[in-house]
């Protein structure tokens, strides 16, 4: 431990040796702030995450400069899908100490699979939509169906298993919500929002349990009686079976005769008068439904016919405005170009530090398709934007370029450069820089082409007589 004012070695003492000053509080704090590292990092290894947050963040309440402790805490954000808090820490540790840090390890690993990072960035916006979402009266299917998404890109995220949990709940269906509220549980094993959370599914899971347990009892009682029970009853799996109890008869023989004289009886009357009404009566019946499912038949063709020639129509309806909506968006994606200057637009208004954002949906926009029938406003705002973030959009896709073309990336500092001089066509530097990249890229006309520009643009000038003197070498 060194002395907060002067970086000596403390000793045992309550006072600095070499300049002296009281060290007995400060070295109160740091032994505080170690107790809960050290805390921190017990509750870490048996997965309680949540508690080892609270524990750490209460470290660096007494000790920012508590370097383990911060880098614990990014490890414990990362292992619950947190990874911008998880960054937000290693980046602090890094600029406390950056030399021999292993928060240093940890950004550049997390940063050398680009394809990871953009699955964990796009996991975070899903899961703010689905938030977004619940919030709506008949947003929680959509909700649903976005959390699984977040899940799959981001498996530790806890607060989607969290959300997703709760979603559920609301809908009634606790047998989902607590399997996916028990995979939360794996990831933090002492989540309090988690533990509340299965707390009320298992409630809902036992309460309709016991209703059906109280439904079969009442299918089991009666009431019982002094004398002989007429049936028997028993559970046959989830059947009840009543069963009549059969009795011993005393049967004499005159008992026989009688029962066979009364079958053959019943034979005859059977044979010689009902079975030939019977026969006749089916025929007859068999005639009328043949006579109806004719009539049926007849009036579903009816209705068939006038069904599809309803659906032609509406096929003719539908064929007719996709080509209207077609014509309307055609090749020039007039929609799109409304959408993506609608939402610059909006970012702008929000956040002028955004540019870039802004930027993005400005290039999207093809200024090629303008003509006399586009809206002045459309244009007005249009150029408005692009003037607006012009110098600094330039400035930063300048920078980009001349780093990429600094490594011989060329291709990159091509696409670069050329937004650079798209949103200030004045930048001469940007301007000469392209240029150079192209030559360097063989791509000869195109190089050409951006010299000229500058003699153009630019006469009498240091550019313009280079350029001169390249588009002469290129030329021959």
């Amino acid at each position: 431990m060194r002395c907060y004012n002067c970086g000596a070695e403390l000793s045992e003492h309550s006072f600095c040796t070499n300049c002296g000053v009281d060290v007995s509080l400060y070295k109160r704090i740091i032994r505080i702030s170690n107790t809960f590292y050290n805390e921190g990092l017990e509750k870490a290894r048996v997965r309680d995450l949540s508690g080892a947050v609270v524990s750490l963040r209460q470290s660096l309440k007494f000790n920012k400069s508590n370097i383990k402790a911060r880098n614990l805490l990014g490890l414990v954000y990362y292992e619950m899908g947190e990874v911008v808090a998880a960054l937000s820490e290693w980046v602090i540790s890094t600029n406390l100490l950056n030399k021999k840090n292993v928060a240093a390890d940890y950004i550049e690993r997390l940063q050398s699979n680009a394809t990871k990072m953009d699955n964990l960035n796009q996991s975070v916006k899903k899961y703010n939509q689905a938030y977004q979402y619940c919030l709506q009266p008949e947003g929680k299917d959509l909700a649903i169906v976005q959390l699984k998404r977040v899940i799959s890109m981001n498996p530790k995220l806890v607060r989607a298993y969290q959300l997703l949990g709760l979603v559920y709940i609301s809908m009634g269906r606790p047998g989902p919500a607590l399997d996916y509220l028990n995979r939360a549980k794996e990831i933090d094993v002492n989540s309090t929002i988690t533990l509340r959370y299965i707390q009320e599914a298992t409630k809902m899971i036992e309460a309709a349990n016991a209703g059906k347990k109280t439904s079969l009892k009442d299918k089991l009682t009666g009431n019982t009686s002094s004398q002989q029970p007429s049936s028997t009853s028993y559970m046959d799996d989830n059947e009840y079976v009543i069963q009549p109890i059969r009795t011993k008869e005393r049967r004499g023989s005159s008992t026989v005769l009688n029962i066979i004289i009364g079958i053959a009886i019943g034979f005859a009357v059977s044979f010689f008068l009902i079975l030939p009404a019977r026969i006749q009566h089916a025929e007859e019946a068999a005639q009328e439904e043949i006579k109806n499912f004719g009539t049926q038949l007849a009036a579903t063709n009816l209705t068939i016919n006038e069904l599809e020639k309803k659906n032609s129509d509406q096929e003719d309806k539908i064929r007719m405005l996709t080509e209207n909506l077609n014509a309307y968006a055609g090749t020039e994606g007039t929609l799109a170009s409304m959408e993506n200057l609608l939402k610059a637009a909006a970012i702008y208004l929000d956040n002028q530090e955004n540019f870039l954002e802004v930027a993005d949906y400005i290039t999207n926009v093809d200024e090629s398709a303008f003509n006399e029938d586009t809206s002045e406003n459309f244009k007005n705002l249009y150029f408005a934007l692009k003037n607006a973030i012009g110098v600094q959009v330039c400035e930063a896709y300048y920078v980009e370029g001349n780093n990429a073309y600094n490594n011989k990336q060329f291709d990159d500092a091509t696409a670069y450069l050329e937004a650079a001089v798209f949103f200030d066509p004045t930048n001469v530097d940007a301007l000469y820089l392209l240029a150079t990249a192209y030559r360097s890229a063989e791509k000869n006309e195109e190089a050409k082409d951006a010299y000229n520009k500058i003699v153009e643009l630019f006469p009498e000038t240091w550019y313009a007589s280079k350029a001169e003197g390249y588009i002469n070498e290129l030329s021959e």
